[in-house]
């Protein structure tokens, strides 16, 4: 398009570009003519503004804890020493949940525990270092939980086996829960 076109449009419609607020004053919610001017906001008016509103916090409930927490004793978590099985192999140790421990022969129960002078190490490097006599028995997660339980050859094998057998999951050791006895519908009393 020709630039010229729009300074000829320009020049024919000189109203065509005013606002809507020159053309008509009370439009737009505006019903004066002209500018409106407010006083700046002093201290006085802020601190009286301010002075009116309540106080949120006045509002709440005292800070007291309820009375079961008064009455209750407190948490104290257990080492996680006194959690936990320690298998051990001359100067080397290492931590595996209570419970993860499957079988232990009897030729190994000097095995388990802490003795005095032992350096803590990782369950990965502990396992790979002493293969020859720990197995694993990776097992689903609703076994551990004691929802499903071992199968029976399994359990059979253990009798067997010369060998320390550690739960895992993930190749993690894991606690094995005992198996969770499903309630009879006998004992359950009907309304």
């Amino acid at each position: 398009m020709n630039p010229s076109r729009f300074l000829i449009v320009a020049a024919i419609l000189p109203g065509a570009f005013l606002s809507a607020q020159e053309k008509d004053p009370g439009c737009c919610g505006n019903n004066n003519a002209g500018p409106v001017f407010r006083d700046a906001a002093t201290n006085k008016s802020l601190s009286a503004h301010g002075a009116a509103r309540e106080n949120p916090i006045a509002g709440l409930r005292s800070a007291q804890p309820p009375e079961e927490a008064m009455n209750s004793k407190a948490y104290k978590p257990e080492s996680i020493i006194a959690r936990s099985e320690v298998i051990h192999r001359g100067k080397l140790a290492t931590l595996v949940p209570k419970r993860a421990v499957l079988h232990l022969p009897a030729d190994l129960r000097g095995s388990v525990g802490l003795p005095e002078g032992v350096q803590l190490i990782s369950w990965a490097e502990f396992f790979k270092m002493n293969r020859n006599w720990i197995r694993t028995l990776e097992v689903t997660r609703a076994q551990a939980e004691g929802e499903i339980a071992l199968s029976e050859e399994t359990v059979e094998s253990f009798k067997e086996s010369r060998h320390l057998i550690v739960a895992t999951y993930q190749t993690g050791p894991i606690s094995v829960m005992p198996l969770k006895e499903e309630p009879e519908i006998s004992k359950i009393s009907k309304p």
